[in-house]
């Protein structure tokens, strides 16, 4: 863990020194172009190599400060995520190395975070001391470890801050000594231009110097502050989730609480190979019942089969039977049927010789009905002779004549009597 963290914060110290060195030669690429020439950047950054050391000093503090700033969002992001389940009443400290596992599940950008750090660290400590006592002076110098960390990740920027107006003053007595350098009294009244102009410059140096030390001390300043809030941030956090969480011991009970752990062992032992025994007992008696079981399911079963066969087989009896009564009750409603048909021609044969008969019947009555009426007219004749013949006293011969007209008409009408019967009359 120690070496990653090393390689860790050998790559953040490369990664810086290389992204300035890329930015101060684009810097001075662009600078020292034509088109730059008199201007105040120009004149203040490339006069003299101790501005370019000075301008080189400040590009590589502030890619560290760039640098370490990108780190910001991950710590906060890791102060919001739930590392650890929510607690409930004091937990045993046992339980420290779920936890542990669990942290461990977490993804490696969160893990490695100085909230997935802090937590680890907390927990690993309640692991391999197997007791929460001073677990609260341990979280309090992770806390300090946190802060020195925190001085430290700014000392680069701290040095440069340092060094950035040495090398400004370095640069203006570098100035003065050259502008003084072989001068003499003689040559003073001529050389003075020269060594006004030159001592400008050293003082352009210092310059320089003061302003890229007051803004990287600005900028230390103020990412400094950021980075101890989160400190203090994932310290409330780790004294809210881990602090008084898990139970306390007396230090003069671990060795009472020893013995007692390894005399419970011992009766856990007993009681897990008295368990195991019973166990196969039950499951010994277990396997008989469910073998008795078997046997009476599949007496059961071989019952049920002999049951169903016999009843499948009075089924199919009855069945039979059935069918053999519904065509024998077809048969009778067949030659039913059959006799109903022929009952039904022979009364419809006999009603078309009714209605024969009928007609017949009708015919003679129509007949009997006209003759009727020459009968009525036939009677009135016959009154009006008999009338006559009373008053004519001829009543034996009206009594002939009427008789040959009855017989007339009896013979007409086909109602003649036998011949024995005449004889006999």
């Amino acid at each position: 863990m120690d070496n990653a963290r090393k390689w860790v914060f050998s790559r953040m110290l490369d990664l810086p020194f290389a992204a300035a060195a890329v930015v101060t030669t684009i810097f001075y690429t662009i600078v020292l172009q034509e088109s730059m020439e008199g201007t105040v950047l120009q004149r203040y950054t490339t006069e003299h190599a101790v501005e370019y050391v000075i301008v080189g000093f400040f590009i590589w503090g502030m890619m560290d400060v760039i640098f370490r700033m990108f780190t910001f969002p991950r710590e906060k992001r890791a102060l919001r995520h739930e590392f650890l389940p929510p607690r409930g009443p004091r937990e045993p400290v046992s339980k420290a190395s779920e936890l542990l596992a669990h942290l461990k599940e977490q993804p490696a950008s969160l893990r490695n975070s100085r909230m997935g750090q802090r937590l680890i660290k907390a927990l690993s400590y309640l692991e391999e001391k197997g007791s929460a006592d001073g677990f609260s002076d341990y979280l309090d110098s992770l806390s300090d470890q946190d802060n020195d960390q925190t001085h430290d990740n700014y000392g680069l920027v701290r040095f440069i801050g340092w060094v950035t107006p040495v090398l400004g003053f370095l640069g203006t007595v570098l100035y003065f000594g050259m502008a003084l350098a072989g001068l003499t009294v003689d040559q003073m009244a001529d050389q003075l231009p020269i060594v006004v102009s030159q001592m400008g410059a050293a003082f352009n140096t210092t310059t320089v110097a003061l302003g890229a030390s007051t803004a990287m001390m600005f900028l230390l300043f103020l990412c400094e502050r950021a980075e101890q809030k989160i400190v203090h941030s994932i310290d409330r956090r780790a004294e809210r989730e881990l602090l008084n969480r898990f139970e306390v011991a007396d230090a003069s009970l671990t060795p009472f609480l020893n013995a007692l752990q390894a005399l419970s062992g011992s009766m856990l032992q007993t009681m897990d190979s008295s368990v195991d025994r019973q166990l196969r007992l039950w499951s010994n008696a277990l396997q008989t019942l469910q073998e008795r079981g078997e046997e009476r399911q599949l007496r059961q079963a071989q019952v049920w089969e002999e049951t169903i066969l016999r009843m499948q087989k009075r089924f199919e009896e009855s069945e039979a039977e059935r069918e053999r009564r519904l065509l024998r009750v077809l048969e009778a409603i067949e030659t039913d049927r059959t006799t109903h048909h022929t009952l039904m021609k022979s009364t419809i044969d006999e009603a078309g010789k009714l209605r024969g008969d009928f007609a017949r019947l009708t015919q003679t009555l129509a007949n009997v009905l006209n003759d009727e009426g020459k009968l009525l007219e036939l009677q009135n004749t016959l009154s009006a002779n008999l009338r006559l013949l009373r008053e004519s006293q001829q009543i034996d011969e009206a009594l002939h004549g009427l008789t040959a007209a009855i017989h007339l008409m009896t013979s007409r009408h086909g109602l003649m009597p036998p011949k024995s019967d005449q004889r006999a009359a």
